[in-house]
């Protein structure tokens, strides 16, 4: 059983996901390592979807529940126009009703999962896919794909797949009113195979052909900058962070920087136990990293790992995008390490998921618990607000991503120069 306070945007390494725990992003569908792919809602409006209204709870009891929930099944299997709907029709969307009406605050995350899902969400988890590395947001109103970035060293990137590239078609066909799940399927594949892109870029149409291969993304970076201050990015949480992470912060530790900026910009989560492992490595051993309220009850989750550089100023960077187990990190660097945090408001999203499988090969991912700062506090709805803000266009970010000269990335990075800024003050 894996735990993911997840989020939202579509890696498609493609290679990709989508929100399995996100907080919303705005009329468009965004794809992120976490989980699958999910359309966004019909707009608003008279007679069309209005998210208070449709997932509320009726204040009336739903009195003798089981027997009138047989009844409704009857009535449905016996009169619904449509003949084809069948008694495992009912079941699956009970499920998956269940999931994501009981709670309203929570049917974002809570879900019911088809079996490529899962295996689609494990994928992801383990941080190694097969497909071209891309990151991309999904409109389902006009069909267009906006890339928002690539993966350094993917084949996207060698490609010369960029922002702001619009991708009409993938191998000629069109996606209005499809769902995001419909993009990734196409674009991912086997490795060695081409795809082919239809993209938008300018006022020019042009053919992209991109040959699939496996991606290893949200991989743990380093850099030493102005000499001795050291920098780590950590695009999200899978399996392979708490370990890249200790060899990256050893080499700078070896390399003897005297302060140190932990990138978690446009990291939109991932697994939570690998978030606290992670945090493991930066801070005091003992403790208390995250603490979970379930059903009223505090639980605390401690640190295991002997940490490095433990003595060195923090600088921890982020900005909208930031959350999940992103946000749990930034705060216990906040918390136990005094670290600095530079950016904007966090996304918001504290809440803890779990996935249990189904006998038939479904599972169901639902909310177990809210999560809470070392001190106590919880920034659900909210984010938490930066101690420095400082505003970076998020093209910006991820544009930065690859680029690996020291110089270069301070005199284009604002938030990063902040940063330094204020280590320098610190030491």
């Amino acid at each position: 059983m894996r735990r993911f306070p997840l989020l939202p945007l579509v890696l498609l390494s493609i290679g990709c996901t989508q929100p399995v725990s996100s907080a919303g992003a705005g009329p468009a569908s965004v794809a992120v390592v976490g989980a699958p792919p999910a359309a966004a809602p019909p707009a608003s409006g008279a007679g069309g979807w209005n998210e208070e209204r449709d997932f509320s709870v009726p204040p009336e009891k739903f009195t003798d529940a089981q027997r009138n929930f047989e009844e409704a099944r009857k009535a449905i299997l016996a009169g619904y126009y449509r003949d084809s709907l069948t008694e495992e029709d009912l079941y699956r969307a009970a499920v998956a009703g269940m999931l994501e009406r009981a709670d309203p605050d929570m049917h974002k995350w809570n879900k019911l999962l088809s079996p490529s899902e899962v295996a689609e969400l494990r994928r992801d988890l383990q941080g190694e896919l097969v497909g071209i590395g891309v990151k991309i947001e999904f409109d389902q109103a006009t069909g267009y794909i906006d890339v928002k970035g690539t993966i350094p060293g993917s084949p996207a990137e060698r490609a010369g797949v960029q922002a702001p590239d619009k991708i009409v078609t993938v191998n000629g066909k069109l996606y209005k009113g499809l769902a995001l799940r419909d993009v990734v399927a196409d674009i991912r594949g086997k490795a060695g195979e081409t795809v082919t892109l239809s993209i938008l870029r300018g006022d020019k149409l042009v053919s992209v052909p991109v040959v699939r291969d496996k991606i290893v993304y949200d991989v743990v970076r380093d850099l030493v900058l102005g000499g001795d201050v050291g920098y780590v990015r950590i695009p999200g949480f899978n399996a392979r962070t708490p370990a890249a992470l200790h060899d990256a912060l050893a080499e700078l530790a070896a390399k003897g920087v005297h302060s140190l900026v932990l990138d978690l910009r446009d990291n939109q989560g991932g697994s939570f136990d690998d978030a606290v492992a992670a945090a493991g490595e930066m801070v005091p051993a003992g403790s208390t990293v995250v603490s979970l309220n379930k059903r009223g009850k505090i639980e605390p989750v401690v640190a295991k790992t002997t940490p490095m550089l433990l003595d060195v100023p923090v600088a921890v960077l982020v900005d909208r995008e930031t959350a999940s187990s992103a946000e749990l990190v930034t705060a216990a660097m906040q918390d136990l390490r005094h670290a600095t945090v530079v950016g904007t408001r966090t996304h918001g999203k504290w809440t803890v998921q779990t996935l249990d499988d189904l006998p038939n090969g479904y599972a169901i991912k639902y909310t177990i618990a809210m999560f809470l700062t070392p001190g106590g506090k919880s920034y659900e709805g909210t984010g938490l607000a930066p101690d420095v803000e400082v505003d970076a266009a998020a093209a910006d970010v991820l544009r930065l991503e690859g680029v690996t000269d020291p110089t270069r990335r301070v005199a284009e990075d604002v938030q990063l120069r902040t940063a330094i800024a204020v280590l320098g003050r610190a030491r």
